[in-house]
């Protein structure tokens, strides 16, 4: 996680640890002193603060963290945190036009919804992790594309045609001999054969075959995607104007946290 102090994004007022403290006096599994001793008697005011926003670097999910020292009447200190943490919203992954980086991020976090993407915003979001890792990427047109769906340049004038596939049956070998075809007869060097789901025994001998005798064809599962995914998005590590938050709409906070400083 990336640790963002002091990012002024939201107020929590001295009550609001109060409560927090408060509660777990009454309950009964306290260890510490009765409710009324000058230990567990709250001072009225907070001594120290901390104030996080922790933002994971690959998905974008934040957990906002509030701490404060309240002192009590005589010798204790008792340190309250809370949080904040958003709910995951869906996206409406049949859109086209959503913004690449906010479809990585949701994949991030919820790889599983590949399945439900339209296919051509799967090939848009592969050719820019592609673009991340090095290359120069573009996608092809989304009908009459010659079997490639992606072509890549490295800078060194060769040309890696690739092909994406966001179905969620496997891969067969008549795939990948189509896929070569393809590749031929664009006159690409290389080719990578991208699916959002797995390959079949078949289809990988055949893509060994070609890669020993014809030319070099990389096969990528989901597995393997989700890696290059992962390492792409830390090129674009979300910062605290990315979570949406704002003093327009306050944030919710729950304890999170609580523990005394002092040994009773």
């Amino acid at each position: 996680m990336d640790d963002h102090y002091d990012p002024d994004l939201w107020d929590v007022a001295y009550k609001d640890f109060a409560a927090v403290h408060d509660l777990e006096i009454q309950n009964p599994y306290f260890t510490g002193p009765p409710p009324g001793h000058p230990h567990v008697i709250l001072r009225g005011d907070i001594v120290e603060k901390k104030v996080c926003l922790h933002i994971c670097p690959a998905c974008g999910w934040w957990i906002a963290e509030d701490r404060a020292v309240l002192p009590a009447m005589y010798w204790q200190h008792w340190a309250v945190t809370l949080a904040s943490a958003p709910v995951l919203e869906e996206l409406a992954l049949d859109d086209i036009d959503l913004p690449l980086q906010q479809v990585r991020r949701y994949l991030m976090r919820k790889f599983e919804a590949r399945a439900s993407m339209h296919p051509r915003l799967f090939e848009l979001t592969v050719a820019s992790v592609f673009g991340d890792l090095g290359y120069q990427a573009y996608a092809t047109a989304y009908s009459n594309d010659g079997g490639v769906d992606v072509i890549l340049e490295d800078g060194s004038g060769a040309r890696v045609g690739v092909q994406v596939k966001r179905r969620r049956d496997a891969v067969n070998v008549e795939q990948i001999r189509a896929f070569l075809g393809a590749l031929m007869l664009g006159g690409y060097t290389r080719g990578a054969y991208v699916s959002a789901s797995r390959f079949r025994r078949g289809a990988r001998e055949a893509a060994q075959r070609s890669t020993q005798a014809v030319m070099p064809i990389e096969l990528v599962d989901a597995n393997r995607f989700f890696d290059m995914l992962g390492y792409a998005q830390l090129k674009h590590r979300p910062g605290p104007e990315d979570c949406n938050i704002t003093r327009a709409r306050p944030l919710t906070f729950h304890g999170h946290d609580y523990y005394h400083l002092n040994t009773l």
